[in-house]
């Protein structure tokens, strides 16, 4: 049970993955299998709350904090995962002065000129993130000590 609200912690960080649905679906099973002896109302109405915020919270915060910007979310992740993969790869496959360097001839030219509104569409990301992840935690501590304990 432990290991699925991990995951479900785990997946808060994606913003594709209801992380907090899963944690409050590992607590609703693990409730069904004791017959809810340890559910109180109040309980189950926080777990809802926590998780309604993260979820739809989370989502609106992401359009909300990104919305003045031209760059589209995707293409700041992709943007910024690609290019530290193409570092990492140029430096395993030529050396990391010559692999850095030509990666910076190739690809430097058309995303450093971005990279500050990239940098600022992702620290925005972070933040929803951040709102999700806590929420879960928030969720599992109360699981544990009022649930399962």
């Amino acid at each position: 049970m432990f290991l699925l609200m991990l995951s479900g912690l785990v997946g808060t960080l994606s913003p594709k993955i209801p992380g907090t649905v899963i944690i409050f679906v590992v607590a609703v099973l693990y409730g069904a299998v004791t017959e809810f002896a340890t559910f109180r109302p109040w309980l189950t109405l926080l777990l809802c709350v926590l998780m309604l915020t993260a979820e739809v919270g989370g989502r609106w915060l992401r359009v909300y904090l990104t919305r003045r910007h031209q760059l589209s979310r995707v293409l700041c992740t992709n943007a910024t995962v690609g290019n530290v993969a193409g570092i990492v790869a140029a430096d395993a496959l030529l050396g990391p002065t010559i692999g850095i360097l030509l990666w910076e001839l190739v690809a430097g030219k058309t995303f450093m000129p971005r990279w500050n509104s990239v940098a600022k569409v992702l620290v925005r990301l972070v933040a929803a993130a951040v709102l999700r992840f806590i929420c879960a935690i928030l969720m599992i501590i109360l699981i544990y000590v009022y649930i399962i304990v």
